[in-house]
């Protein structure tokens, strides 16, 4: 069933646990996320970035993320991972997300307001919904001098009353991509900012963040936890053991990519506790 991300993300904030938002890139990934949801009675995310239209193109991904959310036996919520323009926004909502996220956090702090109060005036007149970024989430693997810029509390708290956003994505230590060590986070921060705001938060560049702060995040304050690295990382190593088969074949191959899916999708279900809560 299709269900509002303020609707999925307040229930999250309020129990304190975090509803996983699965990058996508085939059907193959969505049909193991959905298995996973249902198996453990979990809200699930169902996200494509702007960055991955080239080879999951939007207008081919979301008509098919809408047609297994409405058959899914659990809440399904269909959103924009990193719009990078208004237009992208506008394309995704058309399409039926019922969510979209506006990553303008490389402009500065006024042109960041301003693109996502455009946006949240076009989602509102169709009922969708909006994130948006405050701070810089890193790349994994980059040189050190480029480190993140954190959330600023004062600003964040600027930044919702300006825009009247429903979910704020935040910078904390966590990094985009495959990390070369485990990132430690900073917690405190993160206190301090839900604590200054009170409304659903969001952590990027979960892939990598070990088991120990991805509970601190998810009892203190992050409702969502996006998750894309981990599911294709979990997906090419099941891919590789299988193609070394003697047997091997591409109609299996798609079932070894579902079931590799569901398991990434389950562990982190496990890991955010939104288990049991559908």
């Amino acid at each position: 069933m299709i269900v509002p991300f303020r609707e999925i993300l307040k229930d999250a904030f309020l129990h304190h646990y975090g509803v996983g938002a699965f990058n996508c890139l085939s059907l193959e990934n969505v049909l193991g996320a959905i298995a996973a949801a249902e198996r453990f009675r979990s809200p699930i995310i169902l996200q494509i970035a702007e960055v991955q239209f080239p080879y999951s193109p939007l207008e081919l991904m979301v008509p098919m993320f809408i047609e297994k959310a409405r058959q899914a036996s659990v809440p399904v919520c269909v959103h924009l991972d990193h719009g990078l323009s208004f237009e992208t926004c506008a394309r995704a909502i058309r399409l039926g997300c019922n969510s979209v996220m506006i990553d303008s956090s490389s402009l500065p702090f006024d042109q960041n307001v301003a693109l996502t109060c455009e946006v949240v005036r076009m989602a509102r007149a169709f009922g969708v919904d909006v994130e948006a970024e405050l701070g810089k989430v890193g790349d994994a693997g980059k040189d050190e001098a480029e480190a993140d810029v954190f959330t600023d509390v004062e600003e964040s708290a600027r930044f919702i009353e300006q825009t009247r956003i429903d979910a704020l994505a935040v910078a904390i230590g966590n990094k985009h991509g495959k990390y070369t060590a485990t990132p430690r986070l900073n917690i405190r921060r993160l206190e301090e900012i839900r604590d200054r705001n009170q409304l659903p938060l969001v952590l990027h560049g979960g892939s990598g963040t070990s088991d120990e702060d991805f509970k601190s995040c998810v009892h203190n304050g992050i409702s969502k936890v996006n998750v894309a690295t981990a599911i294709q990382l979990g997906v090419t190593e099941r891919v590789r053991q299988y193609v070394q088969q003697p047997d091997a074949n591409y109609i299996d191959m798609k079932d070894v990519i579902v079931r590799a899916s569901q398991e990434v999708v389950e562990r982190h279900i496990l890991l955010f506790e939104s288990n049991d809560r559908c």
